[in-house]
C-alpha cells in the first residue's frame, strides 16, 4: 500500500518548507525511522523520518524546491514493488520526424513516468516541442528550462538512462557556464558591469528578517548598558578550567542572568494580548552563529541548575545547532535572552530584543580597560553588557536594578557557586 510523503510542519509558524535533499533514493528500501530527507523551515534545517517501510517509488520534489506544508514531495510503495527505473521506460525519439506525445493520453490513463525524478510540466504551458534534426534525449520539461536558460542541450551530458539529460544534468551545466563567464575577467574599460542580482533568502535567514522586523516594528526598545568588572570572574574561570570543569564566560553570564531574573522577575516576562505575563520558568537563549544565520538554543529552567549543569547544557547546545541537529523543542520556549559577541572583539552593542520576550542582554568582550579606583586612574578587566528592554513591561529604573544585581552576581562570581 503507497504512502505519501508529506512536507511537515515542523514549526508554529511553518507554512512552506524547502526541501534540501532525499537521503534515499527512488528504488531504495525504507525502513519505518529511517532519515528519508532534509527540509529547511523557517527556524532550521531538519531530517525527515519515514512513517512507513516499503520502497521509495517517487520523488515528487527536487532539491532547493520550495512547498507549502501539507504537499505531497514523495511515495513510499510495498517492498515488493518494482522499482520505477527497471519498469520499461519510453524509448527516447531518435527518428527525425518524431512528434511530442500529447499531455492527455487517448485512453485517460496517467502517462508513465521516464525518469527517476517527477518533473510536472506547467498546465500552462505545452512542452517545448522536439526541434528538427534534435536528436538529444530529454524531458519536455528538461527542454523548457534549457530554452528558458539558453543552454544549449547538445552541449550537456545526460546522467539518466540511455544518456538521458536530467535536471540535475541541467543544473550542472548551468553552474558550469556561470563559473566559466565569472573566469572571463572584469569587463574591459568603458565597459558597464552587469547589475547585481539579488540574492534568494534562505529560510532561516526569511525567519530573521520576519522576526527582527516584527520586534523593531511592534516593540518599544530602550538601552541600558553598563561596564561590569570581570577580574574575579576571569579568576573563577581559570581555576575551573584547571580542575576540569572548564566554564567560559558566557556560562558566567547565563547562571548571573538566571539568578537576576529571579529577582527581578518582570524582566523575565513576556508583553501579551494587552498584559504583562510573568514566566515562572527562566529559561534563556543564547544565540549561536551558523553560516547563513543564527540560532538561539534555549536552557530551560535555569533558576534550578547548578553552574556547570548550564555550562553542559550551552555546550551541548550549540553544538547540536552548529551540525544541524537542533529540534523545534530546543529552540523554543524562550523568555529572556543573551546575545555575546564578546568572542569577535566588541566591546558594546545593543540587540533586537526576541518577541514575545520583554528583554535581552548583549554582552561584549572582557577586555583591558582604563578604569578610576579610590580617585587614580588603572587598568581593569571589564566587560559591558547592555540591556534591550521593552517599555511596555518595564521601566528605565527596574531594568537599571535588574542590571545592577547582574554586576553585583558577576563581581562577585562565588555567589554563582553557592
Amino acid at each position: 500500500m503507497a504512502t505519501d510523503i508529506t512536507m511537515p510542519k515542523l514549526s508554529d509558524t511553518m507554512t512552506e518548507g524547502r526541501l534540501v535533499s532525499w537521503k534515499k533514493g527512488v528504488g531504495d528500501p525504507v525502513e519505518r525511522g529511517d532519515i528519508i530527507a532534509e527540509v529547511e523551515t523557517d527556524k532550521a534545517t531538519m531530517e525527515l523520518e519515514a512513517f512507513a517501510s516499503g520502497v521509495l517509488t517517487e520523488q515528487r520534489v527536487k532539491p532547493g524546491e520550495l512547498v507549502n506544508v501539507g504537499t505531497v514531495i514523495g511515495v513510499i510503495g510495498g517492498a515488493n514493488e518494482a522499482r520505477p527505473t527497471e519498469q520499461a521506460a519510453p524509448a527516447p525519439p531518435e527518428q527525425a520526424d518524431w512528434q511530442p506525445p500529447s499531455e492527455e493520453p487517448a485512453n485517460g490513463a496517467e502517462p508513465e513516468i521516464p525518469e527517476r525524478v517527477l518533473e510536472l510540466p506547467e498546465a500552462s504551458e505545452p512542452p517545448a516541442p522536439l526541434l528538427p534534426g534534435d536528436d538529444t534525449k530529454a524531458s519536455p520539461a528538461v527542454r523548457r528550462l534549457a530554452r528558458e536558460k539558453g543552454i544549449d542541450l547538445h552541449q550537456v551530458r545526460g546522467s539518466g538512462p540511455e544518456g538521458r539529460i536530467l535536471m540535475e544534468d541541467l543544473d550542472q551545466a548551468a553552474a558550469n557556464e556561470e563559473a566559466v563567464t565569472e573566469q572571463a575577467g572584469q569587463p574591459s574599460a568603458g565597459e558597464s558591469p552587469a547589475p547585481p542580482e539579488a540574492e534568494p533568502m534562505t529560510r532561516m535567514r526569511s525567519a530573521i528578517a520576519r522576526v527582527t522586523a516584527e520586534s523593531w516594528r511592534t516593540i518599544p526598545h530602550f538601552y541600558e548598558t553598563v561596564e561590569i568588572d570581570m577580574k574575579a570572574a576571569g579568576e573563577i574561570v581559570r581555576e575551573l578550567k584547571g580542575s576540569g570543569s572548564a566554564v567560559s564566560y558566557n556560562d558566567l553570564v547565563l547562571k548571573a542572568a538566571a539568578l537576576a531574573l529571579t529577582r527581578f522577575p518582570r524582566m523575565n516576562a513576556s508583553f501579551r494580548d494587552g498584559g504583562v505575563v510573568v514566566h515562572r520558568e527562566v529559561n534563556i537563549g543564547f544565540a549561536v552563529a551558523m553560516e547563513d544565520g543564527l540560532q538561539v538554543p534555549v536552557v530551560k529552567g535555569c533558576q534550578g541548575l547548578a553552574l556547570k549543569e548550564i555550562a553542559l547544557q550551552a555546550v551541548r547546545l550549540a553544538e547540536r545547532a552548529r551540525s544541524g541537529a537542533i529540534t523545534q523543542e530546543e529552540i523554543s520556549g524562550g523568555t529572556f535572552s543573551v546575545s555575546n559577541l564578546g568572542m569577535y572583539g566588541i566591546d558594546e552593542f545593543a540587540a533586537v530584543i526576541m518577541p514575545p520576550q520583554a528583554a535581552i542582554l548583549a554582552v561584549g568582550a572582557v577586555a583591558d580597560r582604563p578604569v578610576v579606583r579610590d580617585g587614580h586612574l588603572a587598568v581593569g578587566r571589564t566587560m559591558r553588557a547592555t540591556l534591550s528592554c521593552d517599555h511596555r513591561v518595564v521601566d528605565g529604573a527596574y531594568g537599571a536594578q535588574f542590571l545592577g544585581e547582574l554586576r553585583r552576581v558577576l563581581e562577585n562570581p562565588v555567589l554563582m557557586l553557592v
